[in-house]
């Protein structure tokens, strides 16, 4: 995929004519953005593929629904936007099978956002599939991880040629004029000659805005019912003939008055459209025009598309035709708005919304039409805009339940801009409007409040949320109770509540029936899996986000991955699944990246540096870690104390204890109570104290973790305590600490925090001149380092080990099988393994099936296998 960006004239169409004259046996696949459909969901993607929309079959199910209702072939309300970029993958792979394709989108300004969002996510997906993408844009489109060319003006002797070539009759005076004004943008070259050999043309501040002057003045010269029937052209720029006679007749205009645009070479004619030889003549002819004409022409344009299947379109210009408010015209366009909410199309939805607002006069029902714009803004991921819109919305209604869900979806904006902290405090207010008139949906917002304060320091409001989850009366029976009474508890804890005071949270998690539970009350198997993960079950929250995996991945709800890729890699890290943890997080950045899930994707880039932190990819690890601290993010949130600890464990593993030890140090102090922090921490803490011998720095996060031991009960906790007592105990009493962690690690699955007890139990003991002694609790350490690829703790195991006296080799060829694929590679063959097809891989991991086929011919030599029969056999975990 390539973008081609420059600014009108500069050249973006010749290029991409050049690449299809240069494309050889390619098929190719053409099409223009349209201005006037630029608020039309997939309208574009429907024009790129039309002709091959009986290969939608071939798609997995979910997909072919997914296209079909993009392009209003059936109905299939509630559609994830992204699948339909997951669909287009699919269905350009399908296309691209026997012949390789070239497909080419021009004036991509004004494609619908849906149409790009769908073929950028495609684009970033192209592996094996044959597809080349090239979009052309005057704009950047916001994407600047994507390759692009920028087109300015040709160098002076190019210019000159042009000149030369174009307009040989311009004197070396009007030449050099030409070349000034026109800042050698092409179009402008040639269109500024014509003008100076017609009488001049006036200084403007930009070429593009020169050559809309120079066009003015062709259009001028028109006949006036020529002129106004380019305005028609103008307003509805498809180029449909039929549409234009049937609008031109209601304006008593006909066939003929195209007659003197064409011969000036301004429009072109067929049998079935009429264009403008560039868009910039769009803009002339529309920008001479009237507001009074403007609104005639729209007008016109809406009454011959009062046919069926022209809905949408009518309704815009119906929109376009209204001087102040139209309640006609505003309930054509919410009507269109909610057709485009349905087909997944959340950006043209927003903008039919908000349009429609504005052409209502009653403030009520004004309200409720931005409050549902801006709900599809924010999961169209225009964060900004959706703010603003429920900002405006929230001023305008009285109705509790209306203003709720403004907060809750200011909430949610607030919590993906990075500010968890806010975000808690207005979806605490929301369900304060609706308690005792909607408990129910007040205990959804509560427990979400709940959530979103465990990501920041929100001590301020977790009295209220607590105060708050006291005043909702739901029956004994519901499911709600359970959760609201374990974020109210998490809250407790969070807020620093004497453990005595707090009652036990495992039991209640535990009694969580997740599986049961159904979206008629919320996402509560996420929050279960949350809560499986505040008390430190990681197996049951790895299973819970497992399960939750393959659901959302068989229907095809990529927007709500990242933040169950979130759980799962936090789930695996703390199970000490190091290669799950990576993958996961990866994936899960990947997503979070296009969907505009900020907050997500700084979480689970914590996440990662941790991971690095462990794997020793040291670069890999700062620069995470950085990008995580520096992203805009509160410095109380959890992800900046996250990214603290990474780079401590990063010191730790390289032996730098008194750098480890001031990064721990850097964390506010809200933080270090933090039920999130205080138990990854504080293992942390005590390392770096004690090997730095400066006991006393550890105190604070010793009696806070000590606090948390005694509250949790829990053996994982208890194992980690006796480490840390054991490393800042006195020599006589730390052996018996050692040895109630090691005994403790062995009762459970948790082999990296035994191999990291065992590592330090090592050292003690070769520091008391037990060499002997502690090379067997070291060697296993090693062993557990190596097979997880933690290659930084087992180069330290390995120094300890040839301390004693011991051979050890260099560890170059340690880890698994897991370990030799990329991310995308592993996920790839496990699949495969699992039995599953090329096709179902691909669905599942956001694919196309060729890609995933071509990730198995370069796993299969690194793997030492021949087929996919042979996968059974190995480890890849």
């Amino acid at each position: 995929m390539l973008l081609v960006v420059g600014e009108a004239g500069s050249g973006k169409t010749a290029l991409l004519d050049r690449a299809v004259e240069d494309a050889g046996d390619f098929r190719i696949l053409r099409c223009t953005g349209v201005e006037s459909e630029a608020e039309l969901p997939f309208a574009a993607l429907h024009l790129l593929l039309h002709n091959d929309l009986d290969q939608i079959g071939k798609l997995p199910a979910p997909q072919a629904a997914a296209v079909r209702a993009a392009f209003g072939l059936a109905e299939a309300p509630g559609v994830d936007r992204l699948l339909a970029g997951l669909a287009t993958l699919s269905l350009l792979s399908e296309i691209a099978a026997d012949t390789p394709l070239l497909c080419l989108v021009d004036d991509a300004q004004w494609v619908d956002r849906a149409s790009l969002d769908a073929l950028l996510f495609a684009g970033r997906r192209f592996g094996a599939e044959g597809v080349v993408l090239l979009i052309a844009s005057r704009e950047d489109l916001t994407a600047a991880d994507l390759p692009a060319v920028r087109l300015g003006g040709l160098c002076q002797s190019a210019a000159v040629a042009l000149l030369a070539e174009r307009a040989a009759a311009l004197t070396p005076d009007q030449r050099d004029r030409v070349l000034m004004q026109s800042q050698r943008n092409p179009l402008a070259l040639i269109e500024f000659a014509a003008a100076q050999q017609s009488g001049g043309l006036g200084a403007v501040t930009d070429a593009a805005h020169r050559v809309i002057d120079a066009f003015e003045v062709q259009v001028r010269r028109l006949p006036a019912a020529t002129r106004r029937l380019l305005l028609v052209m103008a307003a509805d720029d498809t180029g449909e003939l039929g549409v234009l006679l049937a609008a031109s007749a209601s304006l008593d205009l006909g066939p003929a008055d195209f007659r003197p645009a064409e011969n000036a070479g301004l429009i072109q004619l067929s049998v079935e459209s009429a264009v403008f030889r560039h868009p910039l003549i769009r803009s002339a002819v529309y920008r001479a025009a009237s507001i009074t004409d403007r609104s005639r022409a729209h007008r016109a344009l809406a009454t011959a598309l009062s046919a069926d299947g022209y809905a949408d379109r009518r309704a815009w210009h119906l929109a376009s035709a209204a001087v102040g408010f139209d309640a006609a015209a505003a309930d054509a366009l919410e009507a269109a708005a909610v057709r485009a909410e349905r087909r997944g199309g959340y950006a043209a939805a927003t903008a039919g919304y908000e349009r429609a607002a504005g052409l209502t006069a009653d403030p009520d029902i004004r309200g409720r039409r931005l409050a549902a714009g801006a709900a599809c803004a924010r999961d169209s991921a225009q964060l900004d805009r959706a703010a603003s819109m429920a900002t405006d919305a929230d001023r305008l209604t009285t109705d509790p339940r209306n203003r709720a869900r403004l907060a809750w979806v200011r909430a949610r904006v607030e919590f993906e801009r990075g500010t968890p902290r806010r975000a808690s405090e207005l979806m605490l207010d929301g369900a304060g409007l609706l308690t005792g008139i909607d408990d129910e949906r007040a205990a959804q917002m509560l427990v979400e409040s709940g959530r979103m304060a465990y990501f920041a320091d929100a001590a301020p409001s977790l009295g209220r949320l607590i105060e708050a989850i006291d005043g909702i009366d739901l029956p004994r029976d519901h499911p709600l109770r359970a959760f609201l009474a374990a974020t109210s508890i998490v809250a407790k804890l969070q807020a620093g509540w004497p453990g005595r005071e707090v009652p036990p949270l495992p039991p209640l998690v535990h009694a969580i029936a997740a599986d049961s539970l159904g979206a008629t009350v919320g996402n509560l198997p996420a929050h279960s899996a949350f809560l499986n993960l505040v008390i430190g079950d990681a197996d049951e929250a790895m299973a819970q986000a497992g399960r939750m995996l393959a659901e959302a991945r068989e229907r095809g709800l990529i927007g709500g991955l990242p933040h169950i890729l979130l759980t799962a890699a936090q789930a695996a890290l703390l199970a000490g699944r190091l290669s799950d943890a990576l993958h996961a997080a990866e994936e899960g950045i990947r997503i979070s990246e296009d969907t505009g899930q900020q907050h997500s994707a700084v979480n689970l880039r914590a996440v990662l540096a941790r991971v690095t932190a462990m794997t020793g990819d040291a670069d890999r690890c700062r620069a995470l870690a950085e990008e995580t601290i520096a992203s805009g993010v509160q410095r109380h949130s959890l992800s900046s104390g996250l990214a603290q600890l990474a780079l401590a464990t990063l010191d730790l593993g390289s032996a730098r204890y008194a750098s480890a030890l001031d990064r721990l140090a850097a964390v506010p102090e809200p933080l270090q109570r933090h039920p999130g922090f205080v138990n990854l921490a504080a293992p942390e803490w005590a390392e770096a104290a004690s090997r730095s011998e400066q006991p006393e720095r550890a105190a604070d996060a010793m009696r806070n973790f000590e606090a948390w031991a005694e509250y949790r009960d829990n053996p994982v906790v208890y194992a980690g305590w006796n480490r840390c007592r054991a490393l800042l105990a006195a020599d006589d009493r730390a052996e018996d600490h050692f040895t109630a962690s090691l005994r403790l690690y062995r009762t459970i699955n948790r082999p990296l925090g035994l191999a990291r007890t065992q590592l330090l139990y090592g050292e003690w003991l070769r520091r008391m001149r037990r060499r002997s002694e502690s090379r067997a609790p070291l060697r296993r350490a090693l062993h557990v380092f190596e097979q997880a690829a933690a290659r930084s703790w087992a180069e330290r195991a390995r120094a300890e080990l040839r301390a004693t006296g011991e051979r050890v080799s260099s560890g170059a060829e340690s880890g698994g099988a897991a370990d030799r694929l990329t991310a995308q590679e592993l996920q790839v063959v496990r699949l495969a393994a699992a039995g599953l097809s090329n096709r179902d891989i691909g669905a599942q991991l956001f694919i196309s099936p060729r890609t995933a086929g071509y990730h198995l011919y370069k796993a299969f030599p690194k793997l030492g296998v021949a087929d996919r029969r042979e996968l059974a056999g190995l480890d890849l975990h």
